[in-house]
Parts: structure tokens; sequence; C-alpha cells
């Protein structure tokens, strides 16, 4: 028993003591930890001091290879710098030499031209004397041959179709304004013929489209404004037709048993009469386009049946948004033609029409009503026509230019304006068939003068030499001229393209004419 009560005591010392020394070794680890912590945060404190004073240190190192990048830029920007200069210059001194070339071939010409004018009022007494040797100086020039022909034999058969078109286009016209007598849509007035085949200058290898106007006025207990544009300018860009309601009261025995929009509920004019223009064909108060071609082309084939040229020519609507195209098929011989019917409202009294004809910036809103010269441009052919004479070849000429100028950077309306204005700068009747090839050669001229000093006038724009005949809005007598060349003022590599295109198309006429 003492041996066991012995060991027994022995043990417990031995625990006690283990349990001091665990004790002990666990506040010397806490202590070691809190030191260890106060030496890693002064550690930390001096790295990042050092980061400091390394970084200002370092920053003439940093800024050494960023200034010596620079120098090597500007060293590479001195050294391109000229090459891109020598460029410039040598593009300059090309289109100065093609500037040289126009001049100096100008005044080769002069002396030539000089000449012809001087003799021209000889050539005018001495044309009937030489008629019959000017046919034949008329066809013995350019390739003119071939495509005189060609146009001389469809020239009668082109004008029947004209006509016949235009019949065809009216008798619509006139079923329309029978069946719509009861409703306030648009009064369809009688077509005019615009656009090249009704002017007579028109490929004969085209598939000719025969354009018509449709000039339309205000319906009963309505009325048309035109906006056309900013004030006090003459070319708008953006017209519109504002649609205003009428009070018919105090005419209302002259209309019939219409009632006065203005001052009848609502109610009643729902059950008693049709809707008004404002509810059917406007978006807000302005005319629609899109809305105004759609009720015409949904309405035109229930019309046609009932026109006298019905049972000769089947009639198709072809899909437009701003125009009403029509196929028309010869039931015998199956002939097609195909009419496009542009609308249009008259700009006051005048031959100026806001159409529904697409603008040139492309997309065009549908209450956009761009103003249209097509009226007045037949106007002037027509004008021409009586005063040149019946064997005046300005049609021919204006046909060769049509045939040459595709594919060059000159447009058709570029040519026509150019055409226009030395049409009303010369004596009409030296443009006969004798004098064909001096003609075009003067028409060529004019457009080289004009892209020399790159000044083109819009035609009926403070024009004073527009024939009285053409009846224009008043402010277009008044309007400074507008130059249409003001692009190659503004831009030298677009003038040097001009001059390019020019060798181009002058090329081409010499062609025509070997």
């Amino acid at each position: 028993m003492a041996c066991v009560l012995f060991f027994s005591m022995l043990a417990q010392m031995f625990q006690c003591a283990s349990i001091n020394e665990d004790n002990a070794m666990l506040e010397h680890m806490q202590q070691r930890e809190v030191y260890l912590q106060e030496q890693m945060a002064r550690l930390q404190h001096e790295v990042e001091q050092g980061k400091v004073d390394r970084s200002w240190m370092d920053i003439p190192a940093l800024l050494f290879p960023l200034l010596h990048s620079w120098k090597t830029w500007l060293w590479m920007g001195l050294l391109v710098l000229p090459l891109w200069i020598l460029w410039q210059l040598q593009k300059w001194n090309q289109c100065d030499q093609r500037e040289e070339e126009v001049e100096s071939e100008h005044e080769e010409e002069e002396p030539v031209e000089q000449e012809e004018q001087e003799t021209e009022e000889e050539k005018v007494e001495q044309e009937d004397e030489e008629e019959g040797e000017g046919d034949n100086d008329f066809c013995e020039f350019v390739d003119t041959r071939q495509i005189t022909e060609c146009v001389l034999a469809k020239v009668q058969g082109r004008d029947n179709r004209c006509q016949l078109v235009e019949e065809m286009m009216n008798d619509i016209v006139e079923a329309f304004t029978i069946l719509c007598s009861d409703c306030f849509f648009p009064v369809l007035m009688p077509v005019v013929g615009v656009g090249s085949a009704f002017e007579g200058w028109s490929l004969p290898e085209e598939d000719t489209v025969y354009r018509l106007l449709v000039p339309m006025q205000a319906p009963r207990g309505h009325i048309f404004l035109p906006e056309v544009g900013t004030k006090g300018k003459a070319l708008a860009r953006n017209s519109r037709i504002r649609v205003e309601l009428l009070c018919m009261c105090k005419v209302r025995k002259l209309v019939g048993d219409m009632l006065c929009f203005q001052h009848n509920p609502e109610d009643k004019l729902h059950k008693n009469q049709q809707p008004s223009l404002l509810q059917t064909l406007c978006t807000g108060s302005y005319l629609d386009v899109q809305k105004t071609v759609t009720w015409f082309n949904i309405q035109v084939p229930t019309v046609w049946t009932v026109t006298r040229h019905a049972h000769v020519y089947d009639l198709k609507v072809l899909p437009s948004s701003r125009s009403c195209k029509l196929l028309l098929k010869n039931t015998s011989s199956g002939e097609k033609l195909l009419a496009e019917l542009l609308f249009g409202v008259q700009q006051g009294h005048s031959d100026i029409f806001l159409s529904s004809q697409n603008s040139e910036a492309g997309f065009t809103p549908s209450t956009v009503w761009p103003q249209s010269f097509a009226v007045a441009e037949r106007r002037f052919f027509q004008y021409v026509a009586r005063n040149a004479g019946p064997e005046s070849c300005h049609l021919s000429c204006l046909r060769l230019f049509a045939h040459i100028q595709v594919g060059t950077g000159f447009s058709i309306d570029t040519i026509r304006t150019v055409y226009f204005r030395l049409l009303t700068t010369t004596n009409l009747k030296s443009w006969n068939r004798r004098n064909f090839t001096v003609r075009l050669e003067n028409i060529l001229h004019h457009l080289q003068c004009c892209l020399k000093d790159k000044h083109l006038h819009h035609f009926f724009l403070g024009n004073r030499k527009v024939p009285n005949e053409i009846v224009l809005p008043r402010n277009f007598h008044a309007a400074r001229p507008l130059n249409l060349f003001q692009h190659l003022e503004r831009d030298t590599n677009v003038y040097c393209q001009a001059l390019s295109d020019f060798k181009v198309l002058r090329d081409l006429f010499r062609l025509q004419l070997l």
C-alpha cells in the first residue's frame, strides 16, 4: 500500500509540473507573437518609406526612355514630312498640268471657233440654199450616222406612243374625277408629259419610261398651302403641303348638300358626309405622299376597266412608294409600255411644282414634296422647237451627249444645264443640221469653260434669259445665281477628278467624230 501511495503522489507531482510548464510555454509564445508583429509592422513601414524614396529617385530613369522615344518620333516625322509635301506638290502639279492641257486645247480651238462664229450669220442666211448638203454633212460625222438613223427611225413611233400614253393617263384621271366626285380626295387635273421621252431626246436603246405629272387641286372645303423651305430662299429642300379646312356655310347653295367641316359636329359629319382630306391622306396637317400614292394605286385597276383602252391593254400596278408605275401590255401584239405618274401641287401660278418625286438626298420623308422643274423644262423644249424650226439638230446634240456621258463623272443634269444656257445665248436658227458638229463642240467648250472657272449657274435661278413663256415664281427672278460647281472651289481633289472626267468625256466625244 505504501508503494502504491508513493507512486500516486509522484504521478500528481509530475502532472502539476507539466501543467506549469505548458502555461509558461503558452505565455512565452504569446509574447513572441506580439514581438514578431511589432517587428513586421516596423519592417513594412521601412519598406514603404523606401519605395517612396526610390520612386522620386527613379523619375529621371523613367523619363529617359520616353525622351529617347520622343526624339525617335521627331526624327521620323522630319523624314516623313518632306515626302508628304513632295507628294502633295506632285498632285497639285498634275492638277495644274491637266488644267493647262484644258486651257491649251481651249486656246487651240479658239481661232477655229471665232472663225465659225464670224461666219455663223452667213451660214444661217445660206441655210435654205444648202439644206440638202447640210443633211449629208449631218450624217457624215459621228457614229451619229448609226445613232441618228436609229433615232430618226424610232422618233415617229415614239411620238405616237407618247400621245397614246398621254391619252390613256388622261382617261384614268377623268374616270377618277367622276368616281370620286362625292368624296374629298385631291382633284386630279389633266396630265403633263415630262422627262426625256416627252422632250424628245431619249436614247433608242433605252427601255423608255413615259413619265407624266398629275397636277392636283384641293377638294371642296379644303385649301392647299405650299410651305416652300426657308423664307427668302428660292430653292427648297424640304417643301411641304399644308392642308386647311375652309368654311363652306355661305356657299352651301353652290356646292349642293355639302356640310361645313368647320361648323358641324363630328357625329353629324360622320353620318351624312365622307371624311375630310385631313382624315384620309394627311399626316397631321400635311398631305402625305405615300398615302396619296397608295390611294391611287388601290383605285386605278378598278378605274381602268371603265376607260376606252381597257379592251386593248392589260394594266398592272408595279410597287412604288412615291409614284404610280403602270405596266400596260397590248393584248394582241404583246407590246409593253411603262408609265410612271408623279403627283404635284403647283407653286403659285408658275410652272414649278411640289411633286412626289424623290429628293436628291435619297431618303425623303412622306410629308416632303420636293420642288420639280420638270414642267418648266418641258415648256423650254417646246419653246426651242417652235423657234428653231423643224430641221433643228438641238435634240440630236443632247441625245449624243446623253449617250457618251454614261460612265463619266458628269450627270445628265449637268450636261442639260450647260446645253440650256448655250441655247439661250445663241441664235436658235443656227442649230440646224448643217451646224451639227459645231454645236456639239460648242457644248463641250462651254462645259470646259465652266470647269475652268469653277462656275455653272442654275438655269432657272436669277437667269434673265429664261424665255417669258416659262412662268417662274417671283423670287426666282430676284434670286442670286446658284453655282452648281461650288464644290469644285472647296475641294482640290474633287476639282482634279472633274478635270480627269472631262478628258474622258472629250476623248469619247472625239471617238464619235472619227
